[in-house]
């Protein structure tokens, strides 16, 4: 086991109006998390404003014998929540920029934590749209503003964050039938050395989601056709919507390095199969996630990823 309880948070915020998704890793064997919902609309309209705030709750599978003196060992955490909030702006009908901070607190079985995480700017660039398909591509960074400091519950150091400033980008897909929308993304974080110049792992995602408008709302869907073949609404809009989804989220975890070794007790690749829905009324959306494991290909000895549930509150201006 780690001598060292690593906490790192990347809170990846979306493309889509009323969808956003954060990974979070952790040395404990935490897992990932999911996306919230989708509708095939990769950028806001111009000088659209959304403010958002997402509780994330993430439950961790104690699979490994139990510590009984965390003098000598770290205490594995139970149960973590993150509390992230967030801004997107459209600067132009192709350019949406963003940005999202979390608060993560950590439970064991020996005393809780708290501290804010690092945030991550980001850049989504429409490039395609033409017949319902939709093509984007993603830049940003993760900024160091997460805290490194000596735990509650024990004698090690919790660090949330990576201390360090770390590149990201992406690839977003979607396509749209009526009411059906079919959109897939890939990002990928190359983590820099950070505090103490250790390494702690850069991060890819894969997400896969297919959702459904049951009524379709006016919360951050703004009316968009396709100008080269019809200049109408397709569909009749409501002040209240509905919007069942469900999907893949993959994550993949890079081996920690600490004093220039490489931790094999650390880093995974995990999947999870979500399913949710996101109910709007007017300017506001409320997208509630459930997600569980499918796939946990752990290196080493690491407690495994549990269920995860996710609500958010999104405001759009």
């Amino acid at each position: 086991m780690k001598k060292t309880i690593y906490m790192m948070v990347i809170a990846l915020v979306a493309t889509t109006y009323s969808y956003s998704q954060c990974a979070c890793c952790a040395g404990a064997g935490t897992g990932a998390a999911n996306g919230d919902f989708n509708n095939g609309i990769l950028t806001l309209a111009k000088k659209q404003f959304v403010v958002e705030t997402y509780t994330d709750y993430r439950h961790i599978n104690q699979n490994l014998p139990p510590v009984t003196d965390v003098t000598d060992e770290e205490a594995p955490l139970t149960s973590m929540l993150i509390q992230s909030l967030g801004v997107r702006y459209g600067l132009t009908k192709s350019v949406t920029v963003s940005a999202l901070v979390p608060y993560v607190f950590l439970h064991t079985d020996t005393g809780n934590d708290n501290g804010i995480g690092d945030l991550v700017v980001l850049g989504t660039f429409a490039v395609y749209n033409k017949n319902n398909f939709s093509l984007a591509l993603q830049a940003g960074v993760e900024l160091p503003t997460g805290i490194q400091k000596n735990a509650n519950f024990d004698n090690t150091t919790v660090i949330v964050g990576s201390g360090s400033y770390d590149p990201m980008v992406g690839i977003v897909l979607a396509k749209r039938w009526d009411k059906l929308a079919l959109q897939t993304n890939g990002l990928y974080k190359h983590t820099t050395n950070g505090f103490q110049d250790n390494y702690y792992g850069s991060i890819a995602i894969q997400n896969v989601s297919l959702s459904y408008s049951l009524k379709t709302g006016s919360a951050f869907c703004p009316l968009v056709t396709d100008t080269k073949t019809d200049d109408k609404p397709k569909q009749e809009i409501s002040n209240l919507g509905w919007t069942v989804f469900g999907g893949y989220y993959g994550e993949w975890l890079d081996m920690l390095k600490e004093d220039g070794e490489v931790d094999h007790d650390s880093g995974y690749y995990m999947g999870f199969a979500t399913l949710g829905n996101n109910i709007s009324y007017k300017k506001w959306s409320f997208p509630l996630t459930v997600s569980l494991p499918v796939i946990q290909n752990m290196n080493g000895e690491q407690n495994t990823g549990g269920f995860r549930l996710r609500l958010g509150i999104i405001r759009s201006f």
